[in-house]
């Protein structure tokens, strides 16, 4: 098996591991492979996610897993030095530590913090993280991206949806051009309770697409007709 930078398309992308170490497998974007945990899990987003569920959507891929012994509490330093003569050509480990998917091969490595293959030595490896689960990946065949992934098609914009919701909810949605996201975010009382009960919706107004500005907004609808009255 071979490992591959991380998919970002500028137009399909999730940030977090778990829809990482699926791009680095099979090459998808990391948004179909956030939609591809969705379909395996139930969440409405992925910002974290169990093992089994990335195990379960590499499985549709036609990946296939066995578990390894992390021979108890090791550093990842330390489990890289100790299973070295392992860690030949070709063969992919998935190592879960410090509440972190990350993918090694040989002395190549790849998450979601470096986005690209490194050394297993680069400073962006989190080395001191506690190793607490070890999988090593197979691919009997070719490699497969599931229709479930797969970006659906709208029938028509998304925008008359999205600006009915800023006006009837005082959302805000601004783009970066250069940057080419979106930021969107709730009303000044929203935004504030939001910081008051430490929600994860404080630290998330980055979008990437319509698609994601509207899956956003119906978090941000949620969170509105739960904590404010």
């Amino acid at each position: 098996m071979l490992i591959h930078p991380i998919n970002n398309s500028t137009s399909d992308r999730n940030r977090y591991c778990g829809p990482a170490v699926i791009s680095a497998i099979t090459h998808m974007t990391s948004g179909e492979a956030a939609r591809l945990i969705r379909s395996v899990s139930g969440q409405r987003a992925v910002r974290g996610t169990y093992t089994r569920y990335v195990l379960k959507a590499l499985k549709l891929c036609g990946v296939t897993y066995e578990r390894r012994q992390s021979d108890g509490n090791l550093t990842l330093a330390r489990w890289l030095k100790e299973k070295k003569h392992l860690r030949t050509a070709g063969r992919v480990f998935l190592i879960v530590a410090g509440h972190h998917f990350q993918l090694v091969s040989g002395r190549r490595y790849v998450c979601g913090r470096t986005g690209e293959i490194v050394s297993v030595r680069d400073k962006r490896v989190k080395r001191r993280a506690r190793v607490r689960e070890v999988y090593e990946l197979f691919a009997h065949g070719n490699i497969t991206i599931p229709d479930a992934a797969r970006k659906p098609k709208r029938q028509s914009s998304n925008r008359s949806q999205i600006n009915k919701w800023i006006k009837e909810y005082g959302f805000e949605v601004e783009y970066e051009r250069d940057a080419q996201w979106y930021w969107v975010s709730m009303s000044e009382d929203a935004e504030d309770k939001a910081h008051e009960l430490n929600h994860w919706l404080q630290d998330s107004h980055i979008c990437v697409g319509l698609d994601e500005v509207e899956g956003r907004m119906i978090d941000m609808i949620e969170f509105v007709k739960e904590h404010m009255d």
